[in-house]
């Protein structure tokens, strides 16, 4: 890849830029980051060797790391004892030269070093601006680039492992390999256009749509794994529903481990929405604990109860709680009919018969007959009963109508779901068209648009908005 192609992407040719690339905070170790022509030259200014043979950064030996300290280069004044490490282009993440120090943390001397760098000529880096010189510079692409905070910000094994193969270039791959198909065909479909008295045949109607449907069939492949992507990405809602002291907060510390919700025997401790997220079996639960369904008798518990029903609105497993050591009320119907006003919604629902471990007050078959479910759990969260069961459950709801991929190339990301939404489109529109009578020049001039749409996922083909959105999710440093 050229720079030159994204000339209006804001970047000079002669930056160097610089940022402190550890977060920020007490630690054992702080970054400051140098990459760019003058990172090797501002080294020298300020980095003094204390090996045996003193020498100046511009004669380390790249990707080894130095020890010495950090100067005000007038004055000499030290400011920390450093590791210094050298990276020479091109094999370095930007391509470029890099300097990386090696502070002792704290917040006032990784400041400071900063502060001298650029002082000596680099400016302070953007959101990914190391990231998005890698990209310009052709050392990954967009899909690569938009791995690596992926990485940063996976919080499960299987986004981790997903965003590890993007990384690695298992996207562009597959990406690159489908648009060289659709482009091969269109050259095949325009040449006897293009060249006439060549005497090139065209191609045949059948040849044309089995390329078709096969490319069809990879786009649909890849758009299969999108839900699942998302599910590892997201992770999954689930909403805790239940009227007052049915055990909702129990429940939500037993699937924590630990005491987050307020627990007593007093009905309607939980006033306000409590979110945490839990892993079971690889997968993140973003876990909310509600308040109890009743009659709001004053404005915190009517706020409350609103912010219950929006939850319900983007929930996508509920787990609904009764207290079966107590007859169905009407808190109880009223709740029932608040899950069934979301019917049309498809609500991935779990049914817990609470408090087993009491005498059973509660009809039973009433209460499956008004939800219009079979199979419910039962639960006494008193002596940790269900519980393993309860998790099981609420991972196969997660995952129902998933495709859920065995390995390889998962798609989580939303711009990639969005230009292969478009392939799909306009590839189905040609194969709906082939055989009524369509001209080549109007198929070559979809197999063009779905080629474009594919390289810009890779970044081949992009705009400056594509570009500012991707990387202003990084943050500074990276």
């Amino acid at each position: 890849m050229n720079r030159d192609k994204f000339t209006n992407i804001n970047i000079e040719e002669e930056d160097t830029i610089a940022a402190i690339s550890t977060p920020l905070g007490i630690g054992g170790i702080g970054i400051v980051r140098i990459s760019g022509p003058l990172s090797i030259p501002i080294a020298s200014k300020i980095f003094r060797h204390k090996g045996k043979t003193k020498k100046s950064p511009n004669e380390f030996r790249s990707h080894n790391l130095y020890y010495g300290t950090i100067v005000q280069p007038d004055t000499e004044m030290l400011i920390d004892e450093v590791l210094l490490a050298i990276m020479r282009k091109p094999k370095t993440y930007t391509k470029e030269d890099i300097i990386e120090i090696n502070c002792h943390g704290g917040l006032l001397v990784v400041r400071k070093v900063l502060e001298m760098v650029v002082k000596l000529g680099a400016k302070i880096a953007e959101p990914g601006e190391f990231t998005k010189i890698a990209f310009l510079n052709g050392r990954i692409d967009l899909s690569q680039a938009e791995a690596v905070i992926d990485i940063i910000e996976a919080n499960n094994e299987r986004s981790l492992e997903s965003s590890l193969y993007q990384l690695s270039g298992g996207l562009r791959e597959k990406i690159n390999h489908l648009k060289s198909r659709i482009v091969e065909l269109n050259t095949k479909i325009e040449a006897p256009m293009d060249f006439p008295d060549q005497g090139i045949a065209e191609l045949d109607k059948s040849e044309i749509e089995k390329t078709l449907r096969d490319c069809l069939s990879e786009v649909n492949q890849l758009l299969d794994t999108v839900k699942f992507g998302q599910i590892i990405k997201e992770g999954i809602y689930c909403v805790i529903l239940g009227k007052t002291n049915v055990g909702k907060s129990s429940l939500f510390n037993v699937l924590l481990k630990k005491n987050r919700s307020i627990v007593t025997s007093l009905p309607g401790t939980t006033r306000d929405t409590i979110e945490e997220s839990i892993n079971l079996k690889g997968f993140n639960f973003n876990l909310i604990d509600t308040a109890g369904m009743k009659n709001p008798e004053n404005i915190i518990e009517q706020i409350s109860l609103e912010k219950v029903s929006n939850f319900m609105e983007y929930g996508q497993v509920f787990i609904v709680m009764f207290d079966i050591s107590r007859p169905l009320d009407e808190q109880d119907i009223a709740l029932i009919d608040k899950i069934k006003s979301f019917g049309n919604r498809n609500i991935n629902m779990i049914v817990i018969e609470n408090k087993t471990d009491l005498p059973q007050q509660m009809d039973i078959s009433e209460l499956h007959k008004r939800l219009g479910v079979r199979e419910t759990i039962k639960m006494s969260i008193k002596k940790k009963t269900g519980i393993e069961l309860l998790e099981n459950k609420m991972i196969d709801n997660a995952l129902l109508d998933v495709n859920v991929p065995e390995g390889g190339l998962i798609v989580n990301n939303k711009r990639h779901q969005e230009f292969l939404l478009k392939v799909q489109e306009r590839l189905s529109h040609i194969i709906s068209k082939i055989n009524t009578g369509i001209k080549d020049d109007f198929v070559a001039m979809d197999l063009k648009y779905a080629a474009n749409q594919l390289a810009r996922i890779t970044g081949e083909s992009c705009d400056r908005e594509i570009l500012n959105n991707v990387f202003s999710k990084f943050c500074i440093g990276k």
